[in-house]
């Protein structure tokens, strides 16, 4: 299997499990505390990140992994899902498809800027008050 077939499976795998992730977005906004819906969007965020770092997507392995490290958060029970988190996570979402749409079309993940979303997500993985994090 070449590069580019590798990065064809990619794509394809990962419009597939961003898919999944719209459904379990709206299972999680019915019920924030299912721990089986969270482990499964940290999943898929988790192989992309894990993917692109791989296959030399830098702009999409830090999104990626600006969301996994607040789904981890969220999983570990430190935070609680709030609108705020789930319009961000949804953004990463957006900014992944977007992406992979770039990679599709030119071979590379795009020159956008992320950094805003990147650091909305990093301070909404900081629990409000550290002292009563576990």
């Amino acid at each position: 299997m070449n590069v580019n077939e590798v990065v064809r499976e990619f794509l394809v795998e990962s419009a597939e499990n961003l898919d999944h992730l719209d459904q379990a977005f709206v299972q999680l906004e019915k019920d924030p505390g299912n721990t089986t819906t969270l482990a499964a969007i940290f999943r898929t965020i988790h192989t992309i990140k894990g993917t692109s770092g791989f296959l030399g997507f830098g702009a999409l392995e830090r999104v990626a992994h600006a969301g996994e490290n607040l789904l981890s958060r969220l999983r570990e029970g430190m935070l609680t899902l709030d609108a705020r988190m789930t319009s961000a996570l949804l953004r990463v979402v957006d900014a992944t498809r977007a992406m992979l749409a770039q990679i599709e079309a030119s071979g590379d993940d795009g020159h956008g800027d992320h950094s805003a979303l990147i650091l909305e997500l990093e301070a909404l993985a900081v629990p409000a008050h550290p002292a009563d994090a576990p």
